[in-house]
């Protein structure tokens, strides 16, 4: 039969060897996974490195540098938790209210935190000893300061209209929460009215304020509301007499012209109620020099509200009498 059919012996011998092999295979299996077992739940002594970072501050504390610090624990845990922790990693986060905060440093003892470190590992495993023994950054107090609200960019109105009443924003100002640094440098927050264009009417409209340092102000309000009446505007002119300043009584000074001619545009309804005592237009003597041959004038006051001021001539001759 052995004879007949050398296949099939043949055949029974390799799946007798095969079954030998996957035995031999499941056997040395088992034992590595029990060898492995075995060696990852005994208890080791190492150091482990990591990364701690904080949550949570007083108030009115901002950090300013980076609060990740890596420490060193020496730990004794299973092969299991050790790997674990080699592998995957973890960050712990800290509660820095804990801390002492002085003069622009925040200092954490670690050892005051180790419970709320150990809350955040194994439950079983042991933390001998942590180096460094503190963590710090440095950190801003936060301060509160009143900002007044103001226009970012003027209005953009149709041509021949204009604001003929003083603009009423509401609230007039708002708190801003900040570094003192930075609101050091703030005298008003501003609208954003870029989508009110072409404007012909009176309006009272809400609008967004800008907040250019999102992340590091904070401002008590996020919108204001902005009323403007709004009016034609029509031009005009008036004879404005020259005021000097500052003239010894020992010198009589005579100007060429005596005024000047004023031009601007007001409201309709305010423009017949603008006279040349509203305007003040002057030279001083003090600012003259011997080698000039005219002074100049300055425009010194005018009515709130008025468009496109001018004013001709720019500057006048003169002539001094003792």
């Amino acid at each position: 039969m052995e004879q007949r059919f050398p296949f099939l012996h043949a055949l029974q011998d390799f799946s007798l060897e095969r079954g030998r092999s996957r035995s031999f295979l499941i056997f040395l299996s088992l034992s590595f996974i029990f060898w492995l077992t075995t060696k990852f739940s005994n208890q080791y002594t190492e150091v482990l490195p990591l990364e701690v970072s904080f949550n949570e501050y007083p108030a009115g504390v901002v950090p300013t540098s980076d609060t990740s610090s890596e420490i060193q624990l020496t730990l004794t845990a299973s092969g299991f938790q050790l790997f674990f922790y080699k592998i995957l990693g973890t960050k712990l986060v800290l509660d820095s209210r804990k801390g002492a905060f002085d003069d622009g440093i925040a200092t954490l003892s670690l050892e005051l935190s180790q419970q709320e470190i150990q809350d955040q590992l194994f439950g079983s495993l042991v933390i001998n000893s942590i180096f460094p023994n503190t963590v710090s950054f440095e950190y801003t107090q936060l301060s509160n300061k009143r900002l007044a609200v103001a226009l970012q960019n003027n209005l953009d109105l149709s041509a021949g209209f204009g604001i003929s009443e003083p603009l009423q924003f509401i609230p007039d100002s708002i708190n801003v929460i900040g570094a003192s640094i930075i609101l050091d440098a703030l005298k008003e927050v501003y609208l954003n009215t870029e989508q009110k264009s072409k404007i012909k009417k009176s309006f009272t409209d809400q609008f967004k304020l800008v907040n250019p340092l999102s992340n590091q102000l904070e401002f008590s309000e996020s919108t204001v509301t902005l009323k403007a009446i709004v009016d034609r505007f029509s031009e005009t002119s008036l004879k404005v007499p020259i005021r000097l300043l500052n003239v010894p009584d020992s010198i009589a000074l005579k100007l060429f012209p005596a005024d000047v001619e004023v031009v601007f545009s007001a409201s309709l309804s305010k423009i017949k109620t603008i006279d040349a005592n509203d305007f003040v237009i002057s030279s001083d003597f003090n600012n003259l020099r011997k080698e000039d041959l005219k002074m100049n004038l300055q425009l010194i006051q005018a009515p709130d509200l008025l468009q496109n001021i001018r004013w001709s001539p720019k500057e006048v001759e003169y002539l001094i009498r003792k």
